[in-house]
């Protein structure tokens, strides 16, 4: 691939939102095993399509994977980054938002997260990390830039504090919305809101640990 997609002019954008996101999430699902242990039967059957359409659309199953891997930069630069309020400064109040919009994004693509990671830890097709990998690289650390220091209790490492907090919610999160894929919506809600109430929790006593006491 030599150079980006522009995910707005291909093809698949002319096609009913509803069908091309169970597409994609088809292949977000399948590529989640692995480029080469990926199969396109499987995600034809996943999505309910043709495979002759899915061809139709992509050509190869290569070009599926690179669209899929831009089409999922796409989303989290649209629907994830951009919706951030950086001018928040607390971060365990910008963590609150990162966790909503996460749970946002994992109801409509449920299987993205996990495979943006594996296309990262990928030892073997990178070709796709090395075109459009710097978007994450840039990103990410801006997630926890400029936040304000002065909020800490004194004697600790802002640095390794939020260290501390983003791996402990990226760890449960990743470990709780896993739990929220039932088809029922009441029992969907239900772990909805408990998830929330956990993470509130959490971050109540983070805050207790970390920062210093409201005057």
């Amino acid at each position: 691939m030599s150079k980006k997609i522009d995910i707005s002019s291909h093809k698949i954008m002319s096609m009913e939102a509803e069908k091309r996101n169970r597409i994609m999430n088809a292949a977000f699902k399948e590529f989640n095993k692995g480029y080469k242990k990926a199969s396109t039967d499987s995600i034809v059957r996943e999505a309910g399509i043709s495979k002759g359409l899915l061809f139709h659309y992509f050509g190869s199953k290569e070009n599926l994977y690179e669209f899929a891997f831009a089409y999922a930069g796409d989303i989290m630069l649209k629907e994830y980054f951009e919706l951030l309020n950086f001018e928040q400064r607390d971060v365990l109040e910008r963590l609150w938002q990162m966790i909503l919009l996460k749970i946002d994004l994992s109801y409509k693509y449920p299987m993205m997260f996990d495979f943006l990671t594996t296309l990262h830890n990928e030892d073997g097709h990178n070709l796709v990390s090395k075109s459009y990998g710097y978007t994450f690289e840039e990103m990410i650390p801006k997630l926890f830039a400029d936040i304000d220091e002065t909020l800490f209790k004194d004697g600790i490492d802002p640095k390794m504090a939020v260290n501390i907090i983003y791996w402990t919610f990226a760890g449960y999160s990743t470990a709780q919305l896993t739990r929220i894929n039932s088809p029922d919506l009441a029992e969907v809600q239900k772990e909805y809101d408990r998830f929330l109430k956990d993470i509130q929790e959490y971050l109540s006593i983070f805050r207790t640990i970390f920062y210093k006491e409201e005057k």
